[in-house]
């Protein structure tokens, strides 16, 4: 498919998203090894917003998506965090493999075998969720709803209290608080903010200029309502709630981007990340983990969830990732994606605010499978 058809392709596949509710707007862009342009075909579609806090937004209020929007990246943020994970383990300054005990010995999971990698590979028996944040809310569903923010050191205390539902290794949970453990454990190991490690390790080496925890509103995508929890409509902080707690900056969520800077970071994935990952753990990055991590019980846990999974990625998702096994990539529950594949020489890169103005929306599922390998 030439570049113009591809885009006409994909000009459609958006807007036909955006007529069925899925989101108001989107920016993706498809590269491959045969791009006649060096980035490839990008496509921008529909309004930031359509509502407002209160109703539905006036034609003359609308604002246009265009290629430097920045979304909310939602989980897509964990991709960022595991390989500034990884790099700190290339220099020496956490280990894979040992007890979090080392680093964070007053927690609940110290003690007990959980090492980083069980973290970054969702084996680590952690919660999913943490439901605390709740406690940051007054007068939930009034008129005179409010939040209050909590202290971050209060809201990792809590977190790091949780106890872990099942051993390390015996089984898989997606959970976002294993990478916020994570997080803790590579504070504690290198005195260093989180938000300074990200940027360090993975923003800067990658030219990712535009990426950003808490840009402010200007130039975002807004995401939901959240009006019965005192935050109005959301716009330039994050929209999961436990990253909000934490100040906006975290390892599951907190990222904002530009589709850009989603696909450059996709290229040097195909690429091996060079500068920024030793060979060794890129592969622990790049390659499913759950043989390792979970023994004999990894081939059934593949098939129950539907995907390998590595300190990172999740491997050949079928549900949106098509059938190849070489494919690798992450989504976030704001409607965002990155998918690469090496087999078809391809980086796929979608953004949207499926969130706005209410979750309770269409799924943004068929439109990431639709994108993934449009021909």
């Amino acid at each position: 498919m030439s570049d113009a058809t591809l885009e006409d392709a994909l000009r459609s596949t958006l807007f036909d998203a955006i007529a069925a509710g899925v989101t108001p707007g989107a920016v993706a862009s498809i590269f491959t090894g045969d791009s006649t342009a060096d980035s490839g075909v990008t496509v921008v579609a529909g309004r930031l917003a359509s509502h407002g806090a209160t109703a539905a937004l006036p034609t003359a209020e609308h604002e246009r998506v265009d290629e430097h929007t920045r979304y909310d990246l939602a989980s897509v943020t964990k991709v960022f965090s595991a390989i500034t994970i990884l790099s700190l383990v290339d220099d020496g300054s956490l280990t894979l493999d040992d007890d979090v005990a080392e680093w964070l010995p007053g927690s609940a999971a110290a003690g007990r075998g959980v090492t980083i990698a069980h973290l970054l590979s969702h084996t680590s028996g952690l919660p999913p969720t943490w439901s605390g944040w709740r406690a940051s809310v007054r007068d939930e569903s009034t008129p005179h709803a409010r939040w209050l923010p909590p202290e971050r050191s209060a809201v990792l205390a809590s977190i790091l209290s949780l106890e872990p539902s099942r051993p390390p290794g015996t089984g898989f949970e997606y959970s976002c608080l294993g990478y916020i453990t994570a997080m803790a454990a590579a504070e504690s190991a290198t005195g260093r903010p989180w938000d300074e490690l990200v940027h360090d390790r993975v923003l800067s080496p990658l030219g990712l200029t535009g990426t950003a925890f808490t840009p402010g509103p200007a130039g975002v995508a807004p995401t939901e309502n959240q009006s019965a929890i005192g935050r109005g409509v959301v716009r330039g902080t994050v929209h999961d709630e436990t990253a909000f707690a934490l100040g906006g900056v975290s390892a599951n969520a907190g990222l904002f981007g530009p589709v850009g800077d989603i696909v450059a970071l996709g290229r040097a994935m195909l690429a091996g990340l060079p500068g920024v990952l030793s060979a060794q753990s890129f592969d622990r990055f790049w390659n499913d983990q759950l043989p390792r991590m979970l023994g004999d019980r990894a081939a059934d846990t593949s098939r129950e969830i539907g995907y390998g999974q590595s300190l990172g990625l999740r491997v050949a998702q079928s549900s949106w990732m098509g059938d190849s096994p070489s494919a690798r990539g992450h989504n976030g529950f704001t409607g965002t994606s990155l998918f690469v594949d090496p087999q078809a020489d391809r980086v796929v890169a979608l953004l949207a605010n499926r969130v706005h103005p209410t979750r309770e929306g269409p799924d943004a599922q068929p439109l990431r499978s639709a994108v993934a390998y449009l021909r």
